[in-house]
């Protein structure tokens, strides 16, 4: 196939999906590797990951490193076809970057997956509990656990309180979340950040947002 030919193929699939696409889903459409090679030699594709390339000249998208850990996750299906699947959703700090949330480190990709193959470095993977349909919203053409399901995921990792109290702040300002259901989720987390057992999930809350240096919104319920 042709320089011309296997641009107007491949734009294809790269203009619904970020500019990316996968050697998987070039080869679908008659894109071989050898091609691929060539288009990349020739400066028109640039490696952003293994076996994932985005077209030169196509706007950088943001979160450039979950989109491609999302997409290599599983390959060969094009990401529009995935937003009703269990292939994978993005979570945890991710998650957090994704809806725009608190201040925690960048650096690993989370997300669950059922999947138990080779996993990329920098990507981790979380197995469960899974998340369920009402857990699940759709960023920027991803699947990313909601913000409630988010906080309550970081809770159970044992992040500590500064940071999860920032993302209960951030989510409690932009209205993304209800904090008197959130109340009701955390308050099995109560003795695992140190509470007595008589503390609510209102206490639990009132103190991550004071380990954040934040103050409780009120009332937040109990």
């Amino acid at each position: 196939m042709d320089y011309v030919n296997a641009l107007v193929t491949l734009s294809r699939v790269t203009t619904q999906q970020w500019g990316l696409v996968t050697a998987e889903q070039a080869e679908q459409v008659g894109v071989d590797a050898a091609c691929l090679d060539d288009l990349v030699q020739s400066g028109v594709l640039a490696v952003v990951g293994a076996d994932v390339f985005q077209l030169v000249g196509a706007p950088l998208p943001p979160h450039l490193d979950i989109k491609v850990a999302w997409l290599q996750l599983e390959p060969d299906a094009p990401a529009w076809e995935r937003l009703t699947n269990d292939s994978g959703v993005i979570s945890h700090s991710s998650a957090c970057r994704l809806h725009g949330l608190g201040d925690l480190p960048v650096g690993t990709v989370e997300m669950f997956a059922a999947a138990s193959g080779t996993v990329e470095l920098g990507v981790r993977v979380h197995h469960g509990p899974w998340p369920g349909p009402a857990d699940i919203t759709v960023v920027d053409g991803l699947p990313v656990t909601t913000t409630g399901r988010t906080i309550t995921d970081l809770l159970r990792a044992g992040l500590d309180g500064g940071h999860v109290g920032s993302v209960v702040a951030d989510a409690a300002r932009l209205g993304l979340v209800d904090l008197r259901s959130l109340a009701q989720q955390v308050a099995v987390f109560t003795s695992a950040y140190g509470m007595p057992a008589s503390a609510s999930g209102h206490d639990l809350i009132s103190r991550l947002l004071a380990d954040a240096g934040e103050q409780a919104p009120s009332p937040v319920g109990g």
